[in-house]
């Protein structure tokens, strides 16, 4: 068996390598579906890194990630909004009322 085959060699050949009997890691799920979801998560992805758990490159990857996943969920939120601004603005302007 080659030595980057062996469960007991850590990351070997860039592949992840698990427990006998496993296939893998346990997974943490938590919600990102708020910005204060991902900047909790950003948090915790800090925490990790600065105690050496995580990967300083890693950690980059994954922080890049979760940025665009809240400029998206932020974008999202405003679009939201908007339409509901709109809608309210569209009601107003049937029924007489002034706008704003």
């Amino acid at each position: 068996m080659a030595a980057d085959d062996n469960n007991e060699t850590p990351n070997a050949g860039g592949r992840q390598h698990f427990p006998p009997g496993t296939t893998h890691p346990k997974r943490l799920r938590l919600p990102l579906t708020t910005a204060v979801d991902v900047r909790r998560e950003l948090a915790r992805l800090y925490r990790g890194m600065k105690a050496a758990q995580i990967q300083t490159a890693d950690g980059t990857k994954l922080a890049y990630v979760l940025n665009i996943l809240r400029q998206t969920i932020e974008a999202s939120d405003i679009e939201q909004r908007i339409a509901t601004l709109e809608q309210a603005a569209e009601a107003a302007k049937g029924k007489g009322e002034p706008q704003w």
